[in-house]
């Protein structure tokens, strides 16, 4: 079976000769070219939904793996608290093994936010955020914006 460039590509040239062939055999030719890009689109077709339903599966495989590594995260952190209020308890600083050393270090200082809004204006960060939205529904009121368009795209549907 020929490939869809193939064929493509056969449809191409039939177009170009078809003021120069009988007629009855450019629709032959023409209808054996057609059902044949036919059959390959209803085989691409098959693979898509195919290929939809391993995306599905592994979507859900990453949600099921990603759930069980918080899930370890969260033991690791429990865990690792729990060994660091016994050791302050205990004044323990410090456990030296053959296999480990465990102590309890002092983090970098980290701003805590009390009240938002007594923080003055100049230590905020401000993003500009375009609105694709607004400028999408001036554009198709026919007002004029400068440096934007409405484009329209295409793409296949299979149902």
């Amino acid at each position: 079976m020929a490939t869809l460039y193939e064929l493509t590509g056969s449809y191409h040239k039939l177009l170009e000769l078809s003021e120069d062939t009988d007629p009855t055999l450019f629709a032959d030719t023409m209808d054996s070219i057609t059902d044949a890009i036919d059959d390959k689109a209803v085989g691409y077709a098959k693979v898509d939904k195919e290929l939809a339903k391993d995306e599905a599966a592994l979507k859900k495989e990453a949600q099921r793996l990603t759930a069980r590594a918080h899930a370890i995260a969260n033991n690791r952190k429990r865990l690792k608290e729990n060994l660091q209020l016994a050791m302050e308890e205990t004044s323990t600083p410090k456990i030296k093994t053959p296999e480990f050393t465990i102590y309890i270090q002092k983090n970098n200082p980290s701003v805590n936010i009390v009240d938002e809004h007594d923080i003055p204006a100049y230590l905020f960060e401000t993003k500009q955020v375009i609105d694709k939205k607004k400028i999408s529904s001036l554009l198709k009121e026919g007002k004029d914006v400068p440096g934007a368009e409405l484009t329209r795209s295409e793409s296949l549907r299979i149902r």
